[in-house]
């Protein structure tokens, strides 16, 4: 943990005026209030700090007046700035100073008591993230009736002027490739400012605009700390140069949407992945990984309402359908198991792929290895992997991915056992609204494609 002393003194030291506070509603918006460095003291990382009214992000708390714990780990000088640093921040409940419970930053950490629990000393999270830098949006939202009124522009766009467009996404070079260094910027910038490695980037599948990065591993908490930091980042980059970036799932109809794939490993010791078995015949993989791999896929119809929280998620979804399976080679299974290198503990790994990046990533991140860890309690046997499904072998478990959010609301109304002592009751309950809501808005909203099939009918 950072020293306090230290804190404060790069404050004092490098004319920081402003103390930007950033915290996350329920469903995963950051939030933040700033501060004058005059309100930045010692006992303002123990006792907290009251800049705002949090009732207005999280409504009446029943635990008390909520105020903000800065995280002095997670300081950062904001370059596009001239003078602030930011904090992410706990929330407290005053007088008594305990976790607010429907702190989804508090979720992570209740995860990671759970696998010091169960005796892992170290998670690991490595995240490969997309999403899409376009030239230009505009919105008509002053007649809603008047039909849908969303328009997206890129230099990479088949549909616009430049010669530039290009039929392939994935790893397209120069000059097809035309963000590339505003990738380097974003990247350098999450590096050396934020303290987030980035391990590559590259053109996304999506020829239009969409980018890939890979972020380095971290524990469980600070890689959505890391996710968090990252979409704040390309923001504000492309925000600076009047661009625009999007995580939405599925934002151009017909090309690749955005995904979110989500690596795991779990260490006994620094030396003891213990999703390793180098005597393994099928990717060197152990029988503790396969049963992780049994909870991913048990659990997947319900951690979709993490992992897939938009109704904009399953249009995606119905797009690019993923196989409830794993592999280490099928890479429509929504679990793969990455084999490139033999002989080498530190790259064994269960990557997730049935998410994308509109998630909390607390809540993402915490339930995809509630579920695997679940797996490793009950024993839960996934099968055989995917291209190895024949007569006699084992099968895999069987089961169909939501189709909607309101299926997906369904699925973990039905299966919340796993989740149990990771999310507390009053978090999950608002975000069970929150998604009902979003699945009733949805549904009564007109798109475009209403129009193209019904206005004749």
């Amino acid at each position: 943990m950072a020293a306090i002393d230290d804190v404060l003194k790069y404050i004092a030291t490098n004319e920081i005026r402003w103390i930007d506070l950033q915290f996350f509603a329920v469903d995963g918006t950051i939030h933040r209030v700033s501060i004058s460095n005059r309100k930045i003291e010692e006992d303002t990382f123990g006792k907290g700090v009251h800049a705002a009214n949090l009732d207005d992000v999280f409504g009446k708390s029943a635990q008390g007046e909520l105020v903000l714990l800065p995280d002095p780990d997670t300081l950062a000088r904001i370059p596009w700035e001239p003078a602030t640093v930011r904090f992410l921040c706990d929330v407290v409940a005053m007088p008594e100073k305990e976790r607010f419970l429907k702190d989804s930053r508090y979720v992570a950490e209740r995860m990671e008591t759970n696998l010091s629990a169960a005796g892992i000393a170290y998670s690991k999270l490595g995240t490969e993230v997309d999403c899409h830098i376009l030239d230009t949006v505009t919105v008509d939202r002053t007649a809603p009736g008047r039909g849908v009124g969303a328009l997206l522009d890129s230099r990479e766009a088949f549909w616009g002027p430049s010669p530039l467009s290009n039929k392939a996404g994935a790893y397209a070079a120069q000059p097809f490739d035309s963000l590339y260094s505003a990738r380097c910027q974003a990247s350098e910038t999450l590096e050396d400012s934020f303290g987030i490695m980035v391990d590559g980037h590259r053109h996304g599948k999506s020829p239009t605009a969409q980018q890939t990065f890979d972020l380095a591993e971290r524990g469980l908490k600070a890689a959505a700390d890391g996710l968090n930091t990252f979409k704040f980042v390309l923001r504000n980059l492309a925000t600076a140069v009047n661009a625009s970036c999007t995580f939405m799932p599925y934002p151009i109809e017909g090309e690749k949407g955005n995904n979110l794939k989500i690596a795991t490993s779990l260490w006994k010791t620094a030396d003891n992945n213990i999703f390793y078995d180098p005597k393994d015949d099928y990717a060197q993989m152990s029988q503790m990984a396969r049963y992780y791999i049994g909870g991913l896929l048990e659990h997947s119809p319900a951690l979709s309402l993490f992992t897939a929280p938009l109704p904009n998620s399953y249009k995606k979804m119905a797009a690019e359908p993923k196989v409830v399976g794993w592999s280490a080679t099928d890479r429509n299974a929504i679990v793969t198991v990455p084999y490139a290198k033999k002989n080498t503990k530190d790259t064994k790994r269960i990557v997730y792929a049935g998410a994308d990046p509109s998630v909390n990533a607390y809540l993402a991140y915490a339930a995809v290895v509630a579920a695997g860890l679940d797996g490793m309690k009950s024993k839960i046997d996934p099968g055989d992997p995917t291209e190895e499904e024949k007569e006699g072998r084992k099968k895999r478990i069987t089961k169909e991915l939501p189709t909607s959010l309101y299926e997906a609301i369904e699925a973990l109304e039905s299966d919340t056992k796993f989740i149990k002592g990771v999310i507390p009751p009053e978090l999950l309950e608002d975000y069970l609204d929150l998604k009902l809501r979003q699945h009733k808005e949805d549904r009564k909203a007109i798109s475009m494609q209403d129009h193209k099939n019904y206005y004749n009918i």
